[in-house]
């Protein structure tokens, strides 16, 4: 179970995935439909809560958080973005994963968008699909996840590591929080704010 304190702080704990670092997928067939079709951009977001982030840290295992997404039509995912308030840990990677939400919660990527993100503050990530992503109409759970880091961060001390993490603005809408290890879903009343962008086919 991962604990959340909503002061001025949400801790949204996030671990190793290291199966990811090593998976690599090739190019799968481009796919081309005809038919009507525009460049929009579809928001997860809602209202910004003012001093309240997500706290991602290598303490826990495959806790994912994210965005909810709905598209009435085939969509073309061509880049997600999300912003990052502050990040103190050297040699991070986040993984990003769209799953399809239904009974089984479905992968839609082939493997997770790996990112290295840099030390610094307030920071906009823009990533795309590492294939061709159309989703059908439906509803979709964009996830980020803490997936590893320097080594040097992993020996540091409980108040060591407090002081040095990676800050998410939190969003007020609903999502959920993942544990992708365990298949665990919880509903989460916020979410990380993520926007998509690509073509809507009609």
């Amino acid at each position: 179970m991962i604990a959340f304190v909503l002061l001025t702080t949400i801790a949204a704990s996030l671990f190793h995935m290291s199966s990811y670092a090593q998976e690599r997928h090739q190019l799968e067939e481009l796919v081309v439909i005809a038919g009507k079709h525009k460049h929009k951009k579809m928001f997860g977001t809602g209202m910004r809560i003012p001093c309240t982030v997500a706290s991602l840290t290598a303490e826990r295992t495959g806790y994912e958080i994210g965005s909810i997404i709905k598209s009435k039509h085939l969509f073309e995912i061509e880049e997600i973005c999300f912003n990052i308030t502050s990040n103190k840990i050297k040699g991070v990677i986040l993984g990003v994963e769209i799953y399809r939400i239904d009974s089984l919660f479905t992968k839609v990527l082939p493997s997770p968008i790996l990112i290295d993100i840099p030390i610094g503050s307030r920071q906009r990530i823009s990533v795309t699909p590492n294939v061709q992503t159309i989703i059908e109409p439906g509803e979709y759970f964009v996830a980020v996840q803490f997936v590893d880091c320097d080594e040097e961060y992993k020996k540091y001390s409980e108040v060591e590591k407090r002081k040095n993490h990676l800050l998410l603005p939190l969003y007020l809408k609903k999502s959920f929080i993942r544990n992708e290890m365990e298949g665990k879903l919880e509903k989460f009343r916020f979410n990380l704010g993520l926007k998509i962008r690509g073509i809507e086919y009609r």
